[in-house]
Parts: C-alpha cells; sequence; structure tokens
C-alpha cells in the first residue's frame, strides 16, 4: 500500500505535472473572471520561471549531492557492495528486443562490476524487481544478468534480491542476505542525490553495520551553470529534487529510516 500511495503522491509533484495543472487552472481563471483578467498573471509567470529556469534547481540538488564523494580507497577497503536498482531501462522493451536496456544510472551497475574486477573475493548483491507501478517485461535483476554475462564476468559472488520495488524494500530484504553473509565492511552505490535517504534507510534496518557511501550518477558539477538552460533539463533536475526530498521527510514521518 505504501508503495501504490507513493507512485500516486509523485504523479501529483512531478514538475510536468504541475506545469500542466498551473496551465490548466491559469485558463480557468481567466474564463471565470469578469474583469482583471490578468491580474494573476504574474504568479503565474513568476512559478513558471521557477520551474523552467535550470540553475535554480541545479543549485538545489547539489546541496544533497554535494556531501558525498566518491573515494576510490574506500571502495577497495569494503568486503561487499549493495547496487540499488534503477540502473536499467525499460523491462519491456529489453523482453520484446531480447536485449538488455540501461537506464540513465546504469553507473550503478558499472561500480559494482568495477569493484568485482579489483577484488574478485568481494560480494555484490543487486538489489530491486522494479519501481514501476506496473511492471511489464523483464525485472531489474534479469536485465542486469543479461549484462552480466554479456560481459562475461565471473557471477560467483554476485546475488541478486529479486522482490523489492523502493529503497525501503531495498534495504529490508538485501537486509536479510547480508545478515546471512556475516559480512561487516558494505559499501551502498547509489545515486549522490538518493545517498542520504539510501544509507539511513540501510543502517535503520542493519544497525550493527555501518554502510560507506560510494555515490555516482551525479547531475551537477562543483560550479553552477548560470546562463539559459532547457525545459527538459530544468524539469528533470526539479524531479531528482522533490522526489528526494519528499522522500526522505516521508521515510523519516513514517519511521523507516
Amino acid at each position: 500500500m505504501f508503495f501504490i500511495f507513493s507512485k500516486i503522491f509523485s504523479f501529483f509533484l512531478d514538475p510536468l505535472n504541475l506545469l500542466l495543472i498551473s496551465f490548466l487552472l491559469f485558463i480557468f481563471i481567466i474564463a471565470r473572471a469578469k474583469r482583471n483578467k490578468f491580474k494573476g498573471t504574474f504568479w503565474f509567470i513568476l512559478f513558471w520561471f521557477i520551474l523552467l529556469y535550470k540553475p535554480l534547481p541545479e543549485f538545489l540538488l547539489k546541496t544533497i549531492e554535494d556531501p558525498f564523494v566518491y573515494n576510490e580507497k574506500v571502495l577497495l577497503g569494503l568486503e561487499g557492495l549493495v547496487i540499488l536498482g534503477g540502473g536499467t531501462g525499460s523491462g519491456k522493451v529489453a523482453k520484446d528486443r531480447n536485449d538488455y536496456t540501461l537506464g540513465e544510472g546504469s553507473e550503478r551497475i558499472f561500480k559494482g562490476l568495477e569493484f568485482l574486477k579489483q577484488k574478485p573475493e568481494g560480494k555484490i548483491i543487486f538489489t530491486g524487481f522494479s519501481g514501476n507501478l506496473f511492471h511489464e517485461g523483464l525485472s531489474e535483476a534479469e536485465i542486469i544478468e543479461q549484462v552480466v554475462k554479456a560481459l562475461n564476468t565471473d557471477s560467483t559472488n554476485v546475488l541478486f534480491e529479486r522482490r523489492s520495488r523502493n529503497t525501503f524494500e531495498n534495504a529490508l530484504y538485501s537486509g536479510k542476505m547480508i545478515e546471512s553473509l556475516q559480512i561487516k565492511k558494505w559499501g551502498i552505490v547509489t545515486s549522490a542525490s538518493h545517498m542520504k535517504r539510501a544509507t539511513a534507510t540501510f543502517e535503520k534496518q542493519c544497525p550493527e553495520i555501518n554502510f560507506e557511501p560510494i555515490p555516482v550518477d551525479f547531475r551537477t558539477a562543483n560550479s553552477i551553470y548560470w546562463s539559459r538552460g532547457n525545459m527538459q533539463g530544468s524539469i528533470d533536475l526539479w524531479r531528482i529534487y522533490i522526489h528526494e526530498t519528499i522522500g526522505y521527510w516521508i521515510y523519516k514521518l513514517t519511521r523507516k529510516l
């Protein structure tokens, strides 16, 4: 139920949907107003400017990415890695086209395989079934298995958690696997923007383990690009920032972290 509610709630917080809703509301107000029809125009223009001016969401997203820095020495000092789902593309396309698909967060997958290549004795847990409300086609685990096989990687120490659909379930189901392995030095590989919520959730489920953050998929640089951006880029950054900020506080209020 929590998973279904979170997907419905996310729909109304999506920046593109907010743009559409605000536009329809604006048209409704204009149609109903008998005079001063454009009195509220300023506020709608301001709202759209905030959503579409890329440096604003870039600055905000940078504040939640900056605390996490990738360190190769930390990575190589670990005994195991948990790779969170989100690095694959459409499961339906993968199944229909008989080929694996990778998403924007595919760095997660390759960071895990890089770790395994440098530390063959290390363990890797790929966790995730699908984050879609209505899943079709191959699961994330099935797609990653295809990638591992295509790269001719030794999968002896590669494990798959195949049920989870969100971060809480990642931690819940992977935590049981971690307990059985009796390994204490673990790292979490996920997007830098997602790392705060992910590490807190895993540490709540496995309080005896201090998970090291291994951030990937950075969306911001060291400096802000203070010039015009593009509409899609701005919306993408707002989507990530809103999702992670609201998601963190919902997890906190529901005691999932």
